[in-house]
């Protein structure tokens, strides 16, 4: 049994603050030969954190650590990763325009000045073919589908002979294939005698993978339990401390009227190709339009055309009875559409910029928030202080970067800013990605209540439970065009999944 076996990593009261608040309060954690021990919590209770302190990223202000029963102090990340400790993070260190087997070579202790590529190659290929990996070494990384790049990381700590691998949210952007493939490849991993923490919010999937679970809350441990012996719900309560029960109430719809129209729209990607190829939709107030499909049919290049974040090459859009099509981004937000894009990060937010900084940007260009040419910074902390508390934002301060903040907090940053700037027509791009049970009903809930006040909302998403309990009328999008467009309940899960292949209606109807 796992649990018998001896301890790899030991961690004893790690306690860690920001900005005066306790990101780990006073945490135990141990992780066992040959185990897979998952790190459960909702985002911003202190996982990562936790993980960034064992790997030399962060130092604990008090508490010990243990590897192998003796005891570790980090003066920086590399000495983790020299004594065996390794970590794959959420948002990937690769570099894109380089090969496979370049990101994997770079940077590894052995290498000198002159490189014997074909010999490296061979030794690559090796623990490929160990752990069960199918990877072109030849291939340019950012060419890669994201579940490869993640096999990439993993394959590059192997490589380094980690004893200990660290997982961060693995499975965030991954479809199911590619998560059962990856459970698969750490499970693999584990059966060598290595240790894998697996950190993740995501219950189904920690329950599949793991040997043991520890429940962060709030930055304290409040349990480590079999996954055989506790329940779905139990572990949410352990999570958030209550039981979630979901209660989107979706209100009747009357005296709707049309507010956007898009008429043969042509829109290309950042390689050229068409990606949006003569579609016509219409969407209408107090109704939100889920938009399913399988990533990359064309369904994020709409939504920045709709946002004027991309050009249109072709066609017209239309928006409470005006041509917008050549309208900027800027434009488009005094129009009245606010746009929550999927890349939350690197489009939602100015990562170096404080947290006040960024719930003013919508809001900062309105005379009641300058002092002549000057901003009123008073007034604008003030509003972003309401959003905060409003939105429950945990965050050490206002003046804290919000690239800092975790993926569930950056979110409701982003929901909070957007649906205050009381807009009339919400782009939504997989709103919920990444994001743990009870930021995942808040959102949905918000979205919906978008709806129930009249507004209009385009829902991108990949979760097709998502798209059932939100929406009024349902778009399948493949190849750049609707397959179709029908009120929900029309279809089942599984007709919807044939037209997500291209599929069309009336083969489905037939059937």
């Amino acid at each position: 049994m796992v649990q018998d076996h001896p301890n790899l990593i030991q961690m004893k009261g790690i306690t860690k603050s920001f900005y005066g608040t306790k990101a780990n309060d006073n945490i135990d954690f141990d992780l066992k030969l040959g185990e897979i021990h998952a790190l459960l919590g909702e985002n911003g209770t202190g996982k990562t954190t936790l993980m960034n302190i064992l790997t030399g990223v962060y130092f604990p202000e008090s508490g010990k650590m243990y590897f192998k029963g003796k005891e570790i102090s980090h003066k920086f990340p590399g000495e983790a990763l020299k004594i065996g400790i390794g970590m794959v993070h959420q948002r990937f260190s690769l570099i894109g325009n380089l090969t496979v087997l370049e990101n994997i070579i770079l940077g590894l202790p052995s290498n000198k000045f002159h490189l014997n590529l074909s010999e490296r190659k061979k030794l690559i290929t090796e623990y490929a073919e160990k752990y069960n990996f199918s990877v072109d070494l030849d291939a340019i990384v950012d060419k890669l589908p994201i579940g490869v790049k993640q096999k990439v990381e993993i394959l590059k700590m192997l490589v380094r002979e980690v004893d200990v691998l660290i997982v961060d949210e693995p499975t965030t952007v991954l479809t199911k294939q590619e998560t059962d493939n990856l459970i698969e490849i750490l499970k693999k991993i584990a059966s060598t005698g290595k240790g894998v923490i697996f950190i993740s919010h995501k219950m189904k999937v920690v329950r599949r993978v793991a040997d043991r679970i520890t429940v962060l809350r709030k930055g304290k441990n409040v349990g480590t339990v079999l996954p055989e012996e506790v329940s779905s719900h139990e572990l949410a309560k352990m999570m958030v401390g209550r039981i979630i029960e979901s209660s989107i109430e979706k209100t009747s719809r009357d005296s709707q009227k049309k507010i956007l129209q898009v008429e043969n729209l042509h829109v290309h990607s950042d390689k050229g190709l068409l990606a949006v190829d003569s579609l016509s939709f219409e969407v209408f107030t107090g109704e939100i339009l889920g938009i399913a499909g399988v990533s990359g049919n064309g369904q994020t290049e709409l939504a920045e055309a709709l946002t004027g974040n991309r050009k249109v090459r072709d066609g017209k859009i239309w928006f409470k009875d005006r041509v917008i099509t050549d309208h900027s981004a800027m434009e488009r937000i005094d129009d009245g559409i606010s746009y929550i894009p999927a890349d939350r990060v690197n489009v939602g937010v100015a990562g170096q910029r404080s947290i006040w900084e960024n719930l003013g940007l919508k809001i900062y260009r309105k005379a009641e928030y300058r002092q002549g040419y000057l901003l009123n910074n008073k007034k604008i902390k003030n509003y972003a202080e309401q959003i905060i508390e409003k939105y429950d934002i945990l965050q050490p301060g206002i003046n804290f970067p919000a690239l800092l903040l975790s993926g569930g907090n950056l979110q409701k940053l982003i929901i909070g800013r957007e649906i205050e700037a009381e807009s009339e027509l919400y782009v939504c791009v997989y709103p919920t990605r990444g994001l743990d049970v009870g930021a995942t009903d808040f959102v949905r809930n918000s979205i919906m209540d978008l709806r129930n006040s009249g507004k209009a909302v385009v829902l991108i998403s990949g979760d097709l439970d998502e798209i059932f309990s939100l929406s009024d009328r349902i778009a399948v999008m493949f190849e750049g065009d609707f397959v179709s467009v029908f009120e929900n309940g029309k279809y089942d899960i599984a007709q919807i999944g044939l037209m997500m292949s291209g599929h069309p209606e009336e083969k489905i109807l037939k059937n």
